[in-house]
Parts: structure tokens; C-alpha cells; sequence
């Protein structure tokens, strides 16, 4: 209800069905397809640098930048990114079977971190606003079986670290942080920097 002052319709910079689901309930909107979104078309592995939260940051500034010039009417973007920290390695999307197997094998003992960029444009102030939300998710066990059927159903290679916290619920140990952080859209952060860009004021 709190939403109902708010002006500007909003538009996601991501393609990512699990971003699409997370915004549609912070928005109050019935389901997915309700909220508008955008992909943005770059290449996200040209942009590097060795802390991941100044990183994933970079990406969704990169991402909001290549889908700006299309946005026509006033409007508030959001864009983030995501990556996860396991052991001391930063994991992206898995490239290969093998590569998925060994990411989700170690997951059984280093519960991965979960560091997502966000930045939020008001397109009609040009201001832009942006943060950072980690969250880890220990898992109890991760049985081989499990692995081999997340490998065949194929969701996990659109995601971060090559896992889907859906498809493991009775797996899930304790979670630091926010469920919403480990799915890719982070629930406090976005709805706090969403309200900022909403109420900037044109300069």
C-alpha cells in the first residue's frame, strides 16, 4: 500500500525470471509478467575487478547505461548483478556440466556467499543510486542425485554459482541475510533505493 504515492512506473534491467518473481511480490503486482523488463545486451565478462562488490556494482551500471537511451518515458531502472563468493573464489554463471558438478560438490562444505550490486535510475531526475547486499546459504547436505538433477533440469546455468536455492529447500541450512539476496534482487535495498529515486527531485 505504501507503494501508492510512488509515481514513476517502474522498469527492470534484467531478463532473469527469478529477478522478474522477487520484484513482482516487493511490488505487490499478481505475478512475473506484470513487471516490465528490459535485457540489457553486454558483455558482462569485460568488466572485471578483484573486489566483488565494487564489481557487481560496475555491471549493473553497465547494464543500466546500454538500457537508458531506450527508455523513452520517465521511468525508475533498476539493474544489479550478481556473483558468489565460495571459499575465496568468485563464481559467475556455470560455462560447462563439469564446472556445475564442481560448484555445487563444494557447496557440501563452503556455504556460498551470494554479492549483489544494485543500482536504481530515476530517469526523469538522472540520479542514480546504488548499494550492495551480501547473503550466504549454508546447505546440510548436497547428495549426488541432487546434483545430477539439477544438471538435467538446466535452470542452474542462468544462475550465479550454479544453483537454485527452489530447487534445494530441503537441503537449505541457515541463511544469513535475505532469502530475496540469494535469489539475485535483494528485498531491503532495492525497495530503499527504489523510494530514493522516487523521490529525487529534478535538478
Amino acid at each position: 500500500a505504501h507503494f501508492l504515492h510512488m509515481s514513476l512506473p517502474i522498469i527492470l534491467g534484467s531478463s532473469s525470471k527469478w529477478r522478474r518473481g522477487v520484484l513482482a511480490q516487493l511490488l505487490g503486482l499478481s505475478g512475473p509478467e506484470q513487471v516490465v523488463a528490459m535485457a540489457a545486451d553486454i558483455d558482462e565478462k569485460a568488466i572485471r575487478h578483484e573486489d566483488p562488490t565494487i564489481m557487481t556494482v560496475m555491471i549493473a551500471k553497465a547494464k543500466a547505461a546500454a538500457l537508458l537511451p531506450k527508455i523513452t518515458t520517465p521511468s525508475i531502472l533498476i539493474c544489479s548483478d550478481q556473483v558468489i563468493r565460495c571459499n575465496g573464489e568468485i563464481r559467475e554463471k556455470p560455462e560447462s556440466e563439469a564446472q556445475a558438478r564442481q560448484f555445487l560438490e563444494t557447496y557440501r562444505t563452503h556455504p556460498p556467499e551470494c554479492i549483489n550490486g544494485v543500482v536504481v535510475y530515476n530517469t526523469l531526475t538522472g540520479e542514480c543510486f546504488e548499494g550492495v547486499a551480501i547473503a550466504k546459504q549454508h546447505f546440510t547436505s548436497v547428495p549426488d542425485e541432487l546434483i545430477n538433477a539439477l544438471i538435467k533440469k538446466g535452470a542452474i546455468f542462468t544462475c550465479a554459482g550454479g544453483f537454485t536455492v527452489e530447487d534445494m529447500t530441503e537441503y537449505c541450512g541457515e541463511l544469513e541475510g535475505e532469502i530475496e539476496s540469494i535469489q539475485g534482487m535483494p528485498k531491503t535495498l532495492t525497495m530503499d533505493l527504489v523510494a530514493k529515486a522516487q523521490a529525487s527531485q529534478p535538478k
